[in-house]
């Protein structure tokens, strides 16, 4: 799970902690007053019980809303997931359709994460410009003449790939919340 998830799950789960804790001080308050203090007919004991309920039900309430929040984030993580593997392999097709070799496959992804030259050669254990004369290569293949064009070619030919349809309807949603 994400960073933000992990953090909502563990405020969320730190609130119902927090219930529990209150809802035992209630239960015992109660079994208290009812054994110890003949308190059992009271308005107090009453009063006590009522609370006790509601902040049961919130506690409930809190417990279901934290397991439909783990399955949607388990199930967004899993959508994300198999995104990232078409995404992956959409921008793999476009390298092999350039005959990009694996070496250059690799510099490429790492520029494409935007990697500095210094930083590939280091992570490939190879000098600087052996990165620089593999990424000209790289651009000689796709026909671009740098770095921000190699990236943009990879970002246009993944928009090519989605239907028209859906790239209208996403363009006017877009405006009208622009306009609200």
């Amino acid at each position: 799970m994400g960073i933000v998830t992990n953090g909502i799950l563990r405020n969320r789960m730190f609130a119902l902690a927090t219930i529990a804790g209150a809802i035992a001080f209630f239960v015992y308050d109660l079994v208290y007053d009812a054994l110890y203090e003949d308190a059992f007919p009271s308005y107090h004991f009453f009063i006590e019980l009522l609370v006790f309920f509601a902040v049961s039900a919130v506690l409930l309430i809190g417990i279901s809303d934290v397991l439909r929040l783990r399955r949607r984030l388990s199930r967004e993580e899993q959508r994300n997931d198999m995104f990232s593997r078409a995404l992956a392999q959409s921008i793999d097709l476009q390298m092999d359709e350039w005959k990009m070799t694996p070496s250059e496959k690799e510099v490429a992804w790492f520029i494409i994460k935007g990697y500095r030259f210094s930083e590939i050669a280091r992570a490939r254990g190879v000098k600087a410009t052996t990165s620089r004369l593999q990424a000209t290569s790289i651009y000689a293949k796709a026909g671009v003449s740098g770095r921000s064009e190699f990236v943009a070619e990879i970002i246009q030919s993944l928009m090519e790939s989605i239907p028209e349809e859906t790239r209208s309807r996403d363009m006017n949603s877009a405006t009208e919340h622009e306009r609200n």
